[in-house]
């Protein structure tokens, strides 16, 4: 209890420092990695340019990833999110939309709504930034589904506070694209853009070996593995996407106080308070859904106007209505860390079994995975050398743990790039560590690096640790504790 009430402060806290500029506490998400930085918030651009000449500087969105990439102490953090920077435009011969660092997903998402397109593709969280979700290789799944492979042309200050702009015919714009906090920072971007279009979302719950079968005439699919049900053929959730007519537009629905979607929020909160405190709870209760067998589906037809029909086929955003019950006790995306990586397609079903048997063997030690193994289907192949499908198609597999168990899920990760040599990681979710850059392609990394000596060749632009580390790049940067142990760096 006590820690519940102390960790709602702390994120008051780091509410109330959003907007302001000065020294602040920089944080990942859900807090496991931070930092003391100068924040900076950029009004425009010729302010942007004037701090970037000043010293080592760093640039964070809206920090949304989970491992840390954004948090570089001691240097002044560029506030992207929070600055001026908000150029919206859409181009209707083109269908172009150019995008500033400042926009968030979600505006993004209600601008492109007004000229009757969306997004190629996207993520589950909508208050990311456009640029920092594309820069960390954010996707959703289906057909071209990286962010960043819908990317025409970008714009990047370099170490001097000038213009660069690149487009596609440019040889580095395949690095700069993706590049996870190497080149930064990007101020402006151009994206391709889709029309609106209908789908029948379908979500089942079934067993993995009818996956297949049900994923017929999908064009993008997801699924979820239940970790505590039988490994030999788990339980999971199927969810996929196959176009149809377009439907009639239904109101948004938004739940009042006493009302059902009232009390679902209530008994939500008071549930991951209960699995928190007795994890191994979550076992006990997916055997017994296991045993009963369930079958279900659930056939909705989405309103081409809803912004997030990828992952809520509902209409209206999901935090606009009362919460489904049975979703929300999986939820994770405000109780859990996340820890995801890719593994080539064909592989995806092997690897799922391979978790859940490794996690039971660690259940004895007290560590108990949270919510569901999810997996998202990213179909084709991207151009971008470090998009996750650069060869070919891949499976994103996302692992939630209480926040307190994070390493449990680095050893994980570990243990499947022993056997699945091939896999990539995700630059906001993964740890990222030297092992991956066999996979990610040792000639890649130092193109890379080469286009960020170039530019930045005052070496003012400093980039995390663990970045630096994969680019094998020299020793880490200077944290708190280590100044303060008098260790050599």
């Amino acid at each position: 209890m006590l820690k519940s009430v102390e960790r709602a402060l702390r994120n008051r806290k780091v509410a109330k420092g959003e907007g302001k500029a000065g020294l602040r506490r920089i944080y990942s998400w859900m807090h496991v990695f931070r930092g003391d930085a100068e924040a900076c918030i950029p009004a425009t651009e010729a302010e942007l340019a004037s701090k970037v000449r000043e010293g080592g500087f760093s640039c964070i969105g809206k920090a949304h990833s989970y491992n840390g990439v954004q948090v570089v102490p001691r240097v002044n953090a560029m506030m992207m999110r929070e600055g001026g920077l908000t150029t919206l435009a859409y181009d209707p011969q083109s269908h172009i939309a150019t995008v500033g660092a400042s926009v968030s997903i979600e505006e993004l998402k209600r601008f492109l709504l007004t000229k009757d397109r969306r997004m190629l593709n996207s993520g589950n969280y909508m208050q990311q930034t456009v640029i920092g979700a594309l820069l960390t290789g954010t996707h959703g799944y289906g057909a071209e589904p990286v962010m960043a492979h819908g990317l025409v042309s970008l714009t990047f200050l370099d170490g001097d506070g000038l213009r660069v702009r690149l487009t596609r015919n440019d040889p580095d714009f395949r690095y700069v694209a993706l590049s996870f906090g190497v080149i930064a920072p990007i101020i402006e971007v151009e994206l391709r853009t889709a029309p609106l279009e209908a789908f029948e979302s379908v979500a089942h719950i079934t067993r993995l070996s009818k996956k297949r079968l049900l994923q017929n005439g999908a064009v993008a699919s997801s699924w979820a593995a239940v970790p505590y049900s039988s490994a030999a053929d788990p339980m999971i959730m199927l969810h996929t996407l196959t176009p149809c007519e377009e439907a009639e537009r239904l109101p948004d629905y938004k739940s009042r106080i006493f009302s059902g979607g009232w009390l679902a929020e209530v008994f939500l909160k008071h549930y991951w308070a209960f699995d928190r405190f007795f994890p191994s709870a979550r076992r006990k209760m997916q055997h017994f859904v296991d045993r009963l067998d369930i079958t279900k589906r659930q056939s909705v037809i989405t309103d081409p106007h809803d912004l997030d029909y990828l992952y809520d086929p509902q209409p209206g955003l999901m935090n606009e209505r009362g919460p489904d019950v049975l979703r929300g006790v999986f939820s994770t995306t405000h109780t859990a860390y996340n820890l995801a990586f890719h593994v080539p397609l064909d592989r995806a079903e092997a690897v799922v079994k391979f978790i859940m048997l490794e996690v039971e063997g660690l259940r004895d030690l007290g560590f108990y995975l949270k919510s569901l193994i999810g997996v998202r289907e990213l179909e084709g192949s991207s151009h971008l050398p470090f998009a996750a499908n650069f060869k070919g198609p891949v499976a994103a597999i996302d692992l939630f743990a209480d926040p307190r168990d994070y390493a449990w899920l680095e050893r994980i990760q570990r243990q499947v790039m022993q056997y699945e040599p091939d896999t990539r990681p995700h630059f906001g979710k993964s740890a990222l560590v030297p092992g991956f850059r066999a996979a990610l392609g040792e000639d890649e990394l130092a193109r890379l690096f080469a286009i960020h000596c170039k530019h930045y060749p005052q070496q003012r632009l400093i980039f995390n640790e663990s970045v630096r580390g994969l680019l094998d790049v020299g020793r880490p940067t200077a944290g708190n504790a280590v100044a303060e142990a008098a260790l050599a760096v």
